[in-house]
């Protein structure tokens, strides 16, 4: 599993220069190409929510204002990359949108194996919008592999796999070993069941399938909640990255699961590798 075209949001928010970053260091490594898109959402921006009758021309002095300040952080989010680029010698393409940010990148993301953006744009994607609901979009249009920055930029030496034993799970943690995102890192396997034979024989078969891909995993059982061991495993043990199984549609049949994931897109301080 190759990764040879990388999709990278440029929407100008406070994690894209780290995003940019991401996608750069990959696309070295794998030899790949970048897509970097730029969306101006101006119906987002424009949402300013209700207006009293006599604020009609603040409120449009307002929704302008912040058009403004969008299109000029999509501006310099866009020079940084190509100039980026550029240093570094990668192959690059831009595309520059307006319109619904993430119905546009769902249309892109069919004919990329990767996709980079930083991670408050999935809760800045629309007003009301669930976050989970926008991944699911992303996921169903043909993303199967996503990288969401959160915070800086950190080296990834140390990846959690949270590993809960479901089909869309174990489809994410296989994918993760088999692209081989980044080849040298260190492996920590983390599944949290009551049943200590349940959780021993879900750690064995994956470690198993890491060990053939090359990975030597190391392996913790927790009878603690996933929702809050999988942040705190990850502060525990240092890790750089945390991968974690997306379920698409089947999300919304499983409150568990979906409420594990919120939770951990909303609180992680740390990348997530995203799949399906």
């Amino acid at each position: 599993m190759s990764i040879k075209r990388i999709l990278l949001g440029l929407d100008g928010a406070d994690h894209t220069p780290v995003a940019i970053r991401r996608a750069i260091e990959l696309a070295q490594y794998h030899q790949a190409e970048i897509t970097g898109v730029t969306i101006v959402d101006e119906s987002h921006r424009r949402e300013v929510g209700p207006v009293p009758v006599d604020g009609a021309r603040a409120a449009r002095a307002l929704r302008e204002r912040r058009l403004e300040m969008s299109r000029h952080a999509v501006g310099e989010a866009l020079e940084t990359f190509q100039e980026s680029c550029e240093r570094q010698q990668i192959a690059f393409r831009v595309r520059q949108e307006s319109g619904e940010s993430f119905a546009l990148m769902t249309d892109l993301a069919r004919y990329h194996d990767l996709m980079v953006f930083g991670l408050g744009s999935v809760f800045d994607s629309g007003p009301g919008r669930d976050p989970q609901d926008t991944l699911s979009r992303l996921v169903q249009a043909g993303a199967r592999q996503m990288i969401a920055e959160s915070g800086e930029y950190r080296p990834i030496w140390r990846a959690l796999l949270a590993y809960s034993g479901s089909p869309e799970s174990a489809k994410t943690m296989k994918q993760f070993v088999q692209a081989q995102v980044w080849p040298d890192v260190e492996l920590r396997l983390l599944t949290c069941a009551r049943s200590t034979g349940d959780a021993a024989a879900l750690l064995a078969g994956m470690s198993a399938y890491c060990r053939v891909h090359g990975y030597e995993a190391e392996a913790e059982a927790s009878a603690a909640s996933p929702k809050t061991r999988i942040l705190a495993a990850a502060q525990e043990w240092n890790a750089d990255l945390i991968v974690l199984g997306h379920g698409g549609r089947n999300l919304r049949r499983n409150r568990v699961v979906r409420g594990t994931a919120l939770h951990v897109l909303q609180n992680a301080d740390r990348p997530l590798y995203l799949a399906q």
